[in-house]
Protein backbone atom coordinates (compact mmCIF):
# COMPACT_ATOMS: atom_id res chain seq x y z
CA UNK A 1 0.00 0.00 0.00
CA UNK A 2 2.80 2.51 0.95
CA UNK A 3 4.40 1.73 -2.21
CA UNK A 4 1.54 2.49 -4.20
CA UNK A 5 0.70 5.80 -2.28
CA UNK A 6 4.92 6.01 -3.37
CA UNK A 7 4.37 5.69 -7.26
CA UNK A 8 1.09 8.17 -7.37
CA UNK A 9 2.87 10.79 -5.61
CA UNK A 10 5.77 10.43 -8.27
CA UNK A 11 3.06 10.56 -10.75
CA UNK A 12 1.81 13.47 -9.54
CA UNK A 13 4.86 15.68 -9.19
CA UNK A 14 5.95 14.82 -12.64
CA UNK A 15 2.52 15.94 -14.16
CA UNK A 16 3.58 19.47 -11.62
CA UNK A 17 6.39 19.95 -12.98
CA UNK A 18 6.94 22.55 -15.97
CA UNK A 19 7.39 20.73 -19.29
CA UNK A 20 10.46 21.93 -21.44
CA UNK A 21 10.15 22.99 -24.64
CA UNK A 22 12.51 21.50 -27.26
CA UNK A 23 15.16 23.77 -28.12
CA UNK A 24 14.85 25.44 -31.73
CA UNK A 25 17.00 24.13 -34.70
CA UNK A 26 20.31 25.96 -35.22
CA UNK A 27 20.42 28.54 -38.39
CA UNK A 28 21.33 26.80 -41.24
CA UNK A 29 25.16 27.65 -42.19
CA UNK A 30 26.02 29.01 -45.13
CA UNK A 31 28.18 26.61 -47.31
CA UNK A 32 31.95 27.55 -47.04
CA UNK A 33 33.50 29.26 -50.15
CA UNK A 34 35.35 27.09 -52.14
CA UNK A 35 38.59 28.94 -53.26
CA UNK A 36 38.60 26.19 -56.13
CA UNK A 37 35.68 26.57 -57.73
CA UNK A 38 35.59 27.83 -61.10
CA UNK A 39 33.95 31.02 -62.53
CA UNK A 40 31.28 30.01 -65.07
CA UNK A 41 32.33 30.44 -68.60
CA UNK A 42 31.80 34.04 -70.51
CA UNK A 43 29.26 34.12 -72.65
CA UNK A 44 29.97 33.41 -76.54
CA UNK A 45 30.85 36.89 -78.21
CA UNK A 46 28.15 38.15 -80.76
CA UNK A 47 28.94 37.18 -84.23
CA UNK A 48 28.75 40.03 -86.40
CA UNK A 49 26.14 40.87 -89.17
CA UNK A 50 27.60 40.29 -92.40
CA UNK A 51 26.92 42.68 -95.44
CA UNK A 52 26.71 40.75 -99.07
CA UNK A 53 28.57 43.22 -100.82
CA UNK A 54 28.02 41.60 -104.33
CA UNK A 55 24.13 41.69 -103.36
CA UNK A 56 24.03 45.00 -102.84
CA UNK A 57 25.56 46.42 -105.44
CA UNK A 58 23.25 43.99 -107.67
CA UNK A 59 20.42 45.87 -106.78
CA UNK A 60 21.92 49.09 -106.81
CA UNK A 61 22.65 48.80 -110.29
CA UNK A 62 18.92 47.20 -111.00
CA UNK A 63 17.42 50.22 -109.65
CA UNK A 64 19.74 52.57 -111.49
CA UNK A 65 18.91 50.71 -114.50
CA UNK A 66 15.09 51.38 -114.27
CA UNK A 67 15.47 55.00 -113.08
CA UNK A 68 17.23 55.48 -116.64
CA UNK A 69 14.55 53.57 -118.07
CA UNK A 70 11.79 55.53 -116.76
CA UNK A 71 13.88 59.09 -117.99
CA UNK A 72 14.50 57.40 -121.49
CA UNK A 73 10.04 56.80 -121.76
CA UNK A 74 9.85 60.58 -120.16
CA UNK A 75 11.94 61.75 -122.76
CA UNK A 76 10.11 60.15 -125.50
CA UNK A 77 6.91 61.67 -124.53
CA UNK A 78 8.77 65.42 -123.96
CA UNK A 79 9.54 64.88 -127.71
CA UNK A 80 6.42 65.46 -129.10
CA UNK A 81 5.18 68.00 -126.67
CA UNK A 82 8.43 70.41 -126.77
CA UNK A 83 10.49 72.13 -129.33
CA UNK A 84 13.14 73.50 -127.15
CA UNK A 85 16.16 71.06 -126.70
CA UNK A 86 18.84 71.54 -124.00
CA UNK A 87 22.54 69.88 -124.00
CA UNK A 88 25.50 70.79 -122.19
CA UNK A 89 29.19 70.28 -122.38
CA UNK A 90 32.18 69.82 -119.48
CA UNK A 91 35.60 70.89 -119.91
CA UNK A 92 38.26 70.08 -117.27
CA UNK A 93 41.38 71.98 -117.55
CA UNK A 94 42.95 70.55 -114.13
CA UNK A 95 44.70 67.70 -115.60
CA UNK A 96 47.60 66.16 -115.52
CA UNK A 97 47.67 67.88 -111.93
CA UNK A 98 43.99 67.26 -111.04
CA UNK A 99 41.79 64.80 -112.41
CA UNK A 100 38.01 64.62 -112.94
CA UNK A 101 37.18 61.34 -111.39
CA UNK A 102 33.40 61.73 -111.54
CA UNK A 103 30.83 64.09 -112.81
CA UNK A 104 26.75 64.48 -112.98
CA UNK A 105 24.67 67.05 -113.68
CA UNK A 106 21.24 67.54 -112.47
CA UNK A 107 18.28 69.28 -113.66
CA UNK A 108 15.64 71.11 -111.29
CA UNK A 109 17.00 68.69 -108.77
CA UNK A 110 16.83 65.34 -110.84
CA UNK A 111 19.92 63.59 -112.45
CA UNK A 112 19.78 63.66 -115.69
CA UNK A 113 23.88 62.83 -117.01
CA UNK A 114 25.97 60.69 -114.01
CA UNK A 115 29.36 59.20 -115.24
CA UNK A 116 29.15 56.41 -112.54
CA UNK A 117 32.32 54.66 -111.58
CA UNK A 118 33.96 54.19 -114.64
CA UNK A 119 36.97 56.61 -114.82
CA UNK A 120 36.67 59.87 -116.83
CA UNK A 121 39.57 59.56 -119.63
CA UNK A 122 38.61 62.20 -121.24
CA UNK A 123 38.80 66.05 -120.35
CA UNK A 124 36.22 66.99 -122.72
CA UNK A 125 32.26 65.16 -121.74
CA UNK A 126 29.45 66.17 -123.85
CA UNK A 127 25.78 65.57 -122.39
CA UNK A 128 22.79 64.85 -125.13
CA UNK A 129 20.20 66.88 -125.85
CA UNK A 130 16.89 66.62 -124.78
CA UNK A 131 13.70 68.33 -124.96
CA UNK A 132 12.99 70.57 -122.11
CA UNK A 133 9.91 72.66 -121.51
CA UNK A 134 10.78 76.32 -121.96
CA UNK A 135 11.03 78.82 -119.00
CA UNK A 136 13.16 79.05 -115.85
CA UNK A 137 14.65 75.74 -114.97
CA UNK A 138 17.68 75.08 -111.95
CA UNK A 139 21.03 73.39 -113.33
CA UNK A 140 23.55 71.53 -110.92
CA UNK A 141 27.21 70.54 -111.53
CA UNK A 142 28.73 68.09 -109.54
CA UNK A 143 32.41 67.31 -109.68
CA UNK A 144 34.56 64.63 -108.14
CA UNK A 145 38.48 65.94 -108.20
CA UNK A 146 41.42 63.85 -107.48
CA UNK A 147 45.24 64.20 -107.63
CA UNK A 148 46.78 63.23 -110.78
CA UNK A 149 49.60 60.45 -111.40
CA UNK A 150 52.28 62.57 -110.49
CA UNK A 151 51.32 63.67 -107.44
CA UNK A 152 54.21 63.16 -104.30
CA UNK A 153 53.04 60.15 -102.25
CA UNK A 154 51.88 62.00 -99.25
CA UNK A 155 49.12 63.79 -101.28
CA UNK A 156 47.52 60.32 -102.85
CA UNK A 157 44.08 60.45 -100.86
CA UNK A 158 43.53 64.06 -100.98
CA UNK A 159 40.64 65.55 -103.22
CA UNK A 160 37.15 67.22 -103.10
CA UNK A 161 33.80 67.97 -104.67
CA UNK A 162 32.93 70.98 -106.34
CA UNK A 163 29.06 71.11 -106.52
CA UNK A 164 27.48 74.67 -108.42
CA UNK A 165 23.67 75.44 -109.17
CA UNK A 166 22.46 78.58 -111.61
CA UNK A 167 19.29 79.07 -113.63
CA UNK A 168 19.09 79.50 -117.10
CA UNK A 169 16.19 80.63 -119.30
CA UNK A 170 15.35 78.50 -122.08
CA UNK A 171 13.63 79.85 -124.79
CA UNK A 172 10.70 78.27 -126.80
CA UNK A 173 11.62 76.40 -130.08
CA UNK A 174 15.62 76.69 -129.63
CA UNK A 175 18.54 74.65 -128.49
CA UNK A 176 20.47 75.86 -125.38
CA UNK A 177 23.81 74.63 -124.83
CA UNK A 178 25.18 75.08 -121.36
CA UNK A 179 29.04 75.03 -121.56
CA UNK A 180 31.18 74.51 -118.73
CA UNK A 181 34.76 75.21 -117.63
CA UNK A 182 36.12 73.71 -115.02
CA UNK A 183 39.69 74.05 -113.44
CA UNK A 184 42.12 74.35 -110.22
CA UNK A 185 45.24 75.91 -110.00
CA UNK A 186 46.31 75.03 -106.60
CA UNK A 187 49.46 73.51 -105.17
CA UNK A 188 48.45 70.74 -103.22
CA UNK A 189 47.37 69.95 -100.60
CA UNK A 190 45.85 73.94 -101.37
CA UNK A 191 43.13 74.10 -103.35
CA UNK A 192 41.39 77.00 -106.21
CA UNK A 193 38.53 75.46 -107.84
CA UNK A 194 37.07 78.05 -110.58
CA UNK A 195 34.16 77.29 -113.15
CA UNK A 196 32.94 79.13 -116.05
CA UNK A 197 29.38 78.96 -117.34
CA UNK A 198 28.32 80.51 -120.86
CA UNK A 199 24.99 79.63 -122.40
CA UNK A 200 23.95 79.86 -125.94
CA UNK A 201 20.68 79.60 -127.45
CA UNK A 202 19.84 78.83 -131.43
CA UNK A 203 17.31 77.54 -133.66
Amino acid sequence: MQTAIALLSVLLAADAAPKQRPAPAPPPTAPADDDNAKPPPPAPPATPATIDVARLRAEYDKLRDALFRSRARSMLVEEGVYASKLGAKIHWNGAPDFIMRRAEVLLDGNSIWDSGEKPLVDEMISVSERPIKPGTHSVTIRLEIRPGKKTQKENEGLGYELEHSFVINVPDGKRTTIDISADDDGDLPEYEPEIEIEIESEK
